[in-house]
């Protein structure tokens, strides 16, 4: 049975076993084209980002067979939760194609990507930056497109030594593989778009005598971080401004692990009603690998008041994610509940001129507000009520 059947009838125990019998069952041997070879990359674009940083710490812990044709597809795989548009490469050179492990590609940028499991024996550049050369002839990247040495263990000084010594070392960065994990944690649990495009920035050659570009990048991380854990909580603001009397029966700040759980729970039982498989992008955000479906997912804690029962706040990032997908939807979940409704986005959008909004410098969000009566949900607006139960998952 091809594995991506075996991953569906049984995906828990799947992923419970290692990268190695993983590429056993997808097949004897992965190879350029090989069928084999396409089931593993769509595996490793339906797993979350844990298990492709399990799996890479596997393959530079444990030689076997295709361990150096794994770890490119898992590094490639990486790109994609960083952000790129990603062009698999070859596993082996041939004569008359180019050998290449990846292209990166975003609005600005192609990176050349090289993976290499180690640097302990001589990396030859020249070999690299001829694939580029090639590829510039070709019309794929530019003439001075970055090339991206992705080294598998931390120890890098004899490449560094032998990059800086060389006329590349304008046009060559190295990363190992845990930096490269820890820059897509730090891009999946963050929100907006600038935190990609800084990432992007540090990865490509620049001259670090001045370091704004670094602290700009790590600010911003940071910055992005906070008001993400202030969306969460902004219902505590609004609580605070417009209600004389409540009562909190969670407590003040939801516990992160408690609002990640109730996410992950919300994208598999609507992943599972409209048979897709949908996995992270971003913090909160969710899409299947072909970019078709794609889901924000708020969780709110119960309010006891005359108002509303739960409260989120809808924002301009999530519109912006969602507003060029074929299906998108807003996913609304309740830390006290297992109940969840999702909301196409064309649905939200309508009902976002009958919301109140809140407008404090650079932040604007929209008020959904919802009451429980009984077994049954509404959305509460400026002029009415919209039943919610018909976008019950």
């Amino acid at each position: 049975m091809p594995l991506l059947e075996i991953l569906k009838a049984t995906r828990e125990t799947v992923l419970k076993m290692d990268i190695e019998a993983i590429v056993r069952i997808a097949g004897r041997k992965l190879s350029d084209g090989s069928e084999a070879s396409n089931e593993f990359r769509q595996f490793l674009s339906e797993v979350e980002w844990d298990k492709l940083a399990e799996y890479a710490n596997y393959c530079l812990e444990n030689s076997f067979a295709d361990s150096g044709q794994v770890l490119q597809d898992i590094v490639n795989e990486i790109g994609r939760r960083l952000g790129y548009f990603v062009e698999n490469g070859r596993y082996q050179g041939v004569r008359n194609d180019i050998g290449f492990d990846g292209i990166w590609t975003d609005e600005k940028t192609k990176l050349v990507v090289e993976v290499k499991t180690t640097d302990a024996y001589t990396i030859k550049l020249k070999t690299i930056a001829d694939y580029r050369d090639r590829l510039a002839a070709q019309g794929r990247v530019n003439q001075d497109s970055p090339i991206l040495l992705v080294i598998g263990r931390n120890d890098t000084e004899s490449l560094e030594a032998q990059v800086r010594g060389s006329k590349y070392a304008w046009s060559m960065r190295i990363i190992s593989i845990s930096a490269l994990i820890k820059l897509m944690k730090v891009n999946l649990d963050t929100t907006t778009k600038e935190v990609t495009d800084k990432i992007h920035m540090i990865l490509e050659p620049i001259e670090y005598t001045r370091v704004d570009g670094i602290v700009d990048m790590i600010f911003t991380a940071t910055e992005d971080k906070e008001a993400e854990l202030e969306g969460v909580e902004l219902a505590e603001e609004e609580a605070s401004d417009n209600l004389n009397a409540r009562h909190y029966p969670t407590p003040l700040i939801t516990p992160k692990a408690i609002l990640d759980m109730k996410k992950s729970a919300l994208i598999e039982a609507f992943g599972q009603k409209v048979g897709q498989l949908l996995v992270k992008r971003k913090n909160s955000l969710y899409a299947d690998q072909a970019g078709q479906y794609k889901a924000a997912v708020i969780v709110s804690k119960h309010y006891e008041n005359a108002e509303m029962d739960y409260w989120y706040g809808y924002h301009n990032t999530q519109r912006s994610y969602l507003s060029d997908a074929a299906n998108g939807f807003m996913i609304f979940g309740m830390v006290d509940s297992d109940v969840g409704f999702a909301v196409p986005f064309s649905d939200i959008e309508a009902y976002r001129e009958r919301m109140n909004t809140t407008v404090k410098e650079t932040r604007e969000y929209w008020h959904v507000k919802i009451v429980k009566n009984g077994d049954s949900y509404s959305l509460k607006l400026r002029d009415g009520s919209i039943d919610l139960n018909k976008y019950r998952i």
